[in-house]
């Protein structure tokens, strides 16, 4: 999992892959000054220390430090960092950042890792717009994520537009903060690790069933989300819609194993469903 945000952790509830992370930032050392990274990295993989559990506890996640402490950046810096990502090739990016403008050297990389099929997942942004939704996500080749608070509501922060694809938890979200603590925050940058941590154990899904039968028909990114499409509850108007898009990732029929379905369902479907339905 390829995370670009505001740097790296040493939280003990969370495996980085330090290798292969790498800085961009360059008044900064690699390290997460902000919380911002830390918190979204434990959404995707916190492993379940003081039991806190991301969404798929044993990713592990390489760090692109494009944000600095303050949560600013700039446009070389994703560009480098989009770069990189082709050269590494993760199974899923996750973008918890946005822009307002459209780079085209940022939209040609993307681009280029759409046709080597990694799906690229981003938060639609904060700015509470009823009709654009922040860069990258705006792109086509994007996931778009919105996000919706456990009353079901979208929230109102939540940017809208007819790019939104599907929307998550977002709002209050408890994960990793700095110096190895907790905390709640809320934002779209929150609903995406959701989403991207639902690709990366989709993906691993069907690469296993690939490696055991030989048939995989989940490897580009459009097969991808036409998965995630297949197993959203509609939300909102009817059909997809600003707001939610295509709706809400029902991740238990999405990643359950439909030839088992009668047996014991495995714990991280049990997690998943737990997660989702406090939300609902």
């Amino acid at each position: 999992m390829w995370h670009g945000d505001t740097g790296s952790s040493d939280h003990p509830n969370l495996t980085i892959d330090r290798n292969n992370s790498k800085n961009f930032c360059k008044t900064e050392t690699i390290w997460d000054e902000n919380g911002h990274s830390t918190h979204c990295c434990g959404i995707i993989a916190a492993k379940g220390k003081d039991d806190l559990f991301g969404v798929a506890p044993e990713a592990e996640i390489i760090i692109c430090k494009v944000l600095d402490r303050e949560g600013a950046g700039d446009g070389s810096a994703i560009l480098k960092a989009l770069r990189f990502a082709k050269d590494i090739k993760p199974h899923v990016i996750s973008m918890s950042l946005g822009y307002y403008y459209s780079d085209p050297r940022i939209a040609e990389a993307i681009k280029e890792l759409y046709k080597l099929n990694i799906p690229i997942v981003a938060a639609a942004g904060n700015d509470g717009d009823g009709n654009k939704v922040n860069f990258p996500a705006r792109h086509p080749e994007v996931i778009c994520v919105a996000a919706y608070d456990k009353d079901g509501a979208i929230a109102n922060f939540s940017n809208q537009s007819n790019q939104v694809d599907f929307a998550a938890p977002g709002v209050n979200i408890y994960s990793t903060w700095l110096n190895g603590s907790y905390a709640s925050i809320s934002g779209t940058s929150m609903a995406t690790p959701f989403v991207a941590g639902i690709v990366a154990l989709l993906i691993a899904k069907h690469r296993k069933q690939e490696r055991e039968t030989g048939m995989n028909d989940c490897r580009t990114v459009d097969q991808i989300k036409e998965h995630l499409i297949k197993y959203a509850d509609d939300r909102g108007v009817v059909g997809k819609d600003k707001a939610f898009g295509y709706g809400v990732i029902d991740a238990g029929k999405l990643l359950g194993d439909v030839e088992h379905a009668q047996q014991k369902e495995p714990f991280f479907i049990k997690l998943i469903k737990a997660i989702f339905n406090f939300f609902q």
